[in-house]
């Protein structure tokens, strides 16, 4: 299947990925899976078997609740491959929400981790003033494509 085609139908099908519809004074927990594909992944080798990554990608979600808020994902971040096989990555990710909120995350993952973590560091519209992180595994399906499952919390002021 040509990529492009899975670009075009991920969204329409998929629509988002979930956090939970939040309001004031509120703690939301959510699970689901995403999917995402990368749309930039600049390898660049320093010595024998030590690479640092430029990464660019989005993500989709399907939550365990359909009745939850969806959005897109659009993440930055770098990598660094070591020569004993070892990695680890990190960088910033903005949810989009369909009204025009966002909310700003950061992540960390690695070899070294089972589940890797993000905490979520800032929001506009009705996310203005959130707080929380997750969890999350990830795998890579193909270069371009991978999925995982999510765990969140949210908590507004």
């Amino acid at each position: 299947m040509n990529v492009k085609i899975i670009l075009a139908v991920f969204p329409v099908v998929l629509s988002a990925f979930s956090c939970g519809a939040a309001l004031a004074d509120q703690v939301t927990e959510e699970e689901g899976a995403f999917a995402c594909v990368n749309d930039k992944w600049d390898e660049k080798e320093q010595d024998k078997g030590h690479k640092l990554v430029d990464y660019a990608g989005r993500c989709v979600s399907i939550p365990d609740d359909p009745a939850i808020e969806k959005y897109t994902e659009d993440c930055v971040g770098k990598y660094e491959y070591m020569p004993d096989e070892s990695w680890k990555g990190s960088g910033t990710c903005t949810w989009k929400f369909k009204n025009g909120d966002t909310i700003l995350k950061t992540f960390e993952e690695g070899s070294h981790v089972k589940e890797s973590s993000y905490k979520i560091l800032s929001g506009t519209g009705k996310y203005k003033g959130v707080r929380g992180g997750g969890t999350y595994t990830y795998d890579n399906l193909t270069d371009t494509l991978g999925g995982g499952r999510f765990k969140s919390r949210m908590e507004l002021p």
